[in-house]
């Protein structure tokens, strides 16, 4: 059936497609008889078909032997058989691995035979390189640290092919056996590393392909460590100017970048060669390293780095028209990574970029959405996002072409206009409403004119959120949901932008009264931005030209149905400070009339805070019985009788006769119930502002606080002792309460007293009538801050730092200055000032401090100097000030010297915070 080569087996697997197991099983026999043949020929088929049938998953360890017997021999197509199946077959576990290495070293160190021999037994150059091609497959850690000085020894072979065969097989084992690379060979008598000066000579080889795998070697080797080889940067660098070979020149030039950030004066020596190169080459391959390069090693900074940079754009700007999808998506990486330090050189190709939004590709798309994010600005902020807002918003006549039919159609077509945005899915619909938060929050709203169209972005937003499926909307995998993302904006700039308030409070009033949110704002967590409608409402509910509506909205029977419990809290808070408000208004323009409406509205809301007050959840049921004890305070006001308005005594007679004679009673109309204003106090004393983070840190201590002295000293732990009645000073604890004690008992019958038990646990109480040692109370303080140090539920400020222990002050030296030799500073003049462009809208960025912390960190400025006055008259000396309100100059006395010799007063003005 088979026959002595591989080609009859494989011919035999192809006839048997459906039994190939009996075939391999026959197969598998018969190379176990071959192999014991005396023939070397009929051994040398047998191990080929072997190796084949091991590439089919079956183990052939039982012909090791012979396979060592094959790579002994002297014929080359044999030898190279044998080499072959070692190389696929032998592992660390192979028991003939040891006579491996006799036999590898023998045919590294055999001399050659000349090119042209006859002899069939010799060992020719294509032996000795098929010994090297296969060394590199056959080495393990012992074999590379056996063979490692017969390999460094073939680096100055006569033949090129060898170098070049040694140098790539060198690779493999510095990766098996690091240790060659410290490998001693009598030059480092003379103070030279001997690898680098074996790598030296291979850089300076006469042959082309010695050097480009002298290169490719050292490159790889560096990436894992480049402070090594950094002495090789002078015949590096001599290569990159005179190489031609396009793929030596780019892993020499990824070698440099890894070198740069070692030495830093090499980017001034490469500057102009990658200029060079990148304004010469046509190689695309070469030309996209030497931008990778200029960008990874730093050399797009200084004046020869804007002319880099600069060229470096232009060429990028190339990749970006090119109808190749690879080129577009490398240039727009080079793009991000050139944008931090130049992003005016990125912005000028703003348009081309925001093509590459509208590609079909969508890692395309994404690498272009980073750059946009990092070229917006306060002119382009609102077009960018008009345009990121087609990509959520779903197109009714949106093609069901496919995105390779719409890329061949492009290609075609250069000329063509943009197309038009496939189908995306919701996962980068999420990630783009992401972006645009992110975007119009940049410094916080430092891009933003118009917050008026930005209320109106984060509706719009909202309402295209509802269709995002649940799963993805929530955003549990990437941060914040959308929903929260959106209440937050949406309440950050309603605190912060005063005059965009008015126009919120009208957004949200119309959001709270649309049902979609409330049947769909659930499934998605979009309710989230019914809770911040809700308190934009409740907090500014001043600006609403008509409070009953939103009322109705937010104690609307529906909404208890529907809203998840956070929500609906926030819901009946809020609802109350609308109340509230709305009750203060009438009782501003008070009318009897208004007595049935608040009648009305105040039992329909204590009906919704009954049935919130019974939930499960206990901030709603909380917030709920609160809120519905002071709805029952105002009910009973409004009960209850009110005193009849007394008329002015100052009043105009005239104005009493008129209103007699326009029909009035005598009788004066009462007052409204004193219980309209009864709730407003409680939500509108203070107007809630953003807070500094840095406020709490500002927080001064108050005088006469101190933190260190224990709460309750001995002199209070004596009066609890006496004041909780001790029998004795020594039956009290540290706290002075009494020890528990077991009562003596006594014996009943006979009439004598058993002794008490002592209770177990109980332990002495000692005195405390004296003073508390320093020492146990510094003990004590330590021990109590290393509790607090790792208790998550403390916060804690910083560690103070540990006293000095010296207390020694005469040892302290003492300098002795003279005034002669002092020399007077010139003042410094105070930089010219530059106008600010006023902004149109004031943005509330740094939030409240407490009082007295923003003069502390606020900067100096300078008083300007008032004209000097004669000697004889009192001259102001203006000083350093702090430029915040509540400054006040206090005018200190100091004294100067006449002409006379006589001192005179000088006033002087100085900085006096107030208290």
């Amino acid at each position: 059936m088979f026959e002595q080569d591989v080609a009859g087996l494989i011919k035999a697997l192809r006839a048997n497609k459906n039994d190939e197991g009996r075939v391999i099983e026959a197969a598998l026999n018969e190379t176990r008889k071959e192999i014991k043949s005396k023939d070397i020929e009929v051994k040398a088929a047998a191990v080929l078909k072997l190796v084949y049938l091991e590439m089919l998953g079956h183990s052939i360890a039982f012909a090791s032997f012979a396979i060592v017997e094959c790579m002994s021999s002297t014929k080359y197509h044999i030898k190279s058989v044998g080499y072959l199946a070692a190389s696929q077959c032998f592992d660390k576990e192979t028991e003939v691995a040891v006579l491996v290495v006799n036999l590898v070293k023998k045919d590294l160190l055999s001399p050659p035979t000349p090119l042209f021999s006859t002899s069939p037994s010799t060992l020719t150059v294509a032996h000795l390189l098929s010994t090297l091609s296969s060394v590199a497959l056959l080495l393990t850690p012992s074999l590379a640290r056996d063979l490692a000085p017969d390999l460094l020894s073939m680096l100055s072979h006569s033949r090129p092919q060898v170098r070049k065969q040694t140098v790539l097989v060198m690779w493999r084992v510095c990766r098996a056996w690091p240790g060659v690379v410290e490998l001693g060979t009598g030059r480092e008598e003379r103070g030279e590393d001997p690898w680098l000066e074996r790598l030296r000579e291979r850089l300076g080889d006469d042959d082309p392909g010695v050097v480009s795998a002298t290169v490719n070697l050292i490159c790889e080797l560096a990436r894992k460590d480049p402070g090594p080889y950094l002495p090789l940067a002078p015949e590096l660098f001599g290569l990159l100017q005179s190489s031609t070979n396009n793929w030596m020149l780019i892993k020499i030039i990824k070698l440099f970048a890894v070198l740069t950030p070692i030495e830093p004066r090499l980017v001034k020596k490469l500057v102009p060669p990658l200029t060079n190169l990148i304004e010469t080459t046509p190689a695309m391959s070469l030309l996209y390293e030497c931008i990778q390069t200029s960008i990874v090693g730093g050399m797009l900074s200084g004046r020869d780095g804007e002319v880099l940079a600069t060229t470096c754009v232009e060429k990028l700007k190339g990749f970006l028209e090119d109808v190749d999808q690879n080129l577009r998506y490398i240039s727009l990486l080079a793009l991000v990574k050139i944008l931090p330090t130049h992003p005016h050189l990125v912005a000028t190709h703003h348009d081309t970029i925001l093509t590459c939004v509208d590609d079909p590709d969508m890692s395309i798309r994404l690498r272009a959405l980073d750059l946009v994010e990092g070229m917006v600005d306060r002119r382009s902020l609102q077009a960018i996002v008009e345009r990121l807002m087609t990509h959520l918003r779903p197109s009714a006549s949106a093609s069901t072409a496919t995105a390779a039919s719409r890329l061949q159609a492009h290609q075609a077509d250069a000329t063509a206009p943009p197309i038009s945005p496939p189908a995306v899915s919701s996962t980068y619909r999420i990630s783009l409403v992401a972006l645009v938060l992110r975007m119009c929050a940049q410094g916080t709203y430092a891009h933003v004119s118009n917050f008026e169209w930005y209320i109106d972005t984060l509706v719009d937003l909202a309402y295209l959120a509802l269709s995002f499926p649940p799963t993805d909307a929530s955003g549990a995998a990437s941060g914040p949901s959308l929903g929260v993302r959106i209440r937050d904006q949406l309440v950050d700039v309603a605190a912060r932008v005063r005059a965009i308030r008015p126009y919120a409070v009208q957004k949200m009033a119309v959001i709270l009264g649309d049902e979609t949110f409330l049947e769909h704002g659930d499934a998605c967590e979009i309710s989230e931005v019914l809770g911040a409608a809700a308190w934009i409402c409740g907090e500014y509910c001043r600006e609403l030209q008509d409070p009953r509506p939103v009322i109705a909205s937010l104690f609307g029977h529906s909404t208890t149905a529907s809203l998840p419990s956070p929500v609906l809290a926030s819901y009946i808070h809020n609802g109350v400070k609308v109340y509230a408000s709305w009750l203060s208004s009438l009782s501003a323009s008070w009318s009897e009339s208004h007595l049935v409406q608040i009648r009305s509205v105040t039992a329909a809301l204590e009906v919704q805070l009954a049935g919130a007050a019974s939930s499960s959840d206990v901030e709603l049921q909380e917030r709920a019985a609160e809120l519905g004890q002071l709805l029952e305070l105002v009910r009973r006001g409004l009960d209850a009788p009110r005193p009849p308005h007394v008329p002015d005594p100052y009043a105009n007679p005239a104005d009493e006769e008129a209103g007699e004679d326009g029909g009035f009673e005598n009788s004066p109309a009462p007052l409204p119930p004193a219980c309209l204003d009864l709730l407003a106090p409680l939500f509108f004393a203070h107007e809630l502002n953003p807070v500094n983070p840095k406020a709490q840190g500002l927080v001064a201590i108050p005088d006469g606080l101190n933190l260190d002295l224990p709460v309750v000293g001995a002199s209070s732990k004596g009066k609890a002792r006496v004041l909780l009645g001790a029998e004795s000073e020594d039956d009290v604890d540290d706290f002075g309460r009494p020890l528990g004690r077991k009562v003596k008992e006594e014996a009943v019958g006979d009439g004598k007293k058993k002794k008490g038990v002592k209770g177990k646990g109980v332990r002495k109480g000692r005195r405390r009538d004296e003073e508390d040692d320093p020492e146990e109370m510094a003990r004590l303080k330590a021990d109590r801050l290393e509790r607090q140090r790792d208790d998550p539920y403390y916060v804690g400020g910083s560690s103070p730092l540990p006293p000095s222990t010296s207390s020694d002050i005469d040892s302290i030296p003492i300098v002795h200055l003279s005034l002669s030799d002092l020399v007077p500073s010139k003042p410094k003049k105070a930089p010219r000032p530059r106008p600010p462009t006023p902004p149109p809208v004031h943005i509330d960025i740094d939030g409240e401090l407490p009082e007295g912390a923003a003069l502390l960190a606020a900067p100096l400025v300078q008083v300007p100097v008032e004209p000097a006055v004669p000697a004889e008259e009192e001259s102001t000396v203006a000083v350093e000030t702090k430029a915040e309100e509540g400054t006040v100059l206090k005018v200190v006395k100091k004294k100067r010297k006449d002409p006379s010799g006589k001192p005179k007063k000088k006033k002087a003005v100085e900085p006096a915070l107030e208290a």
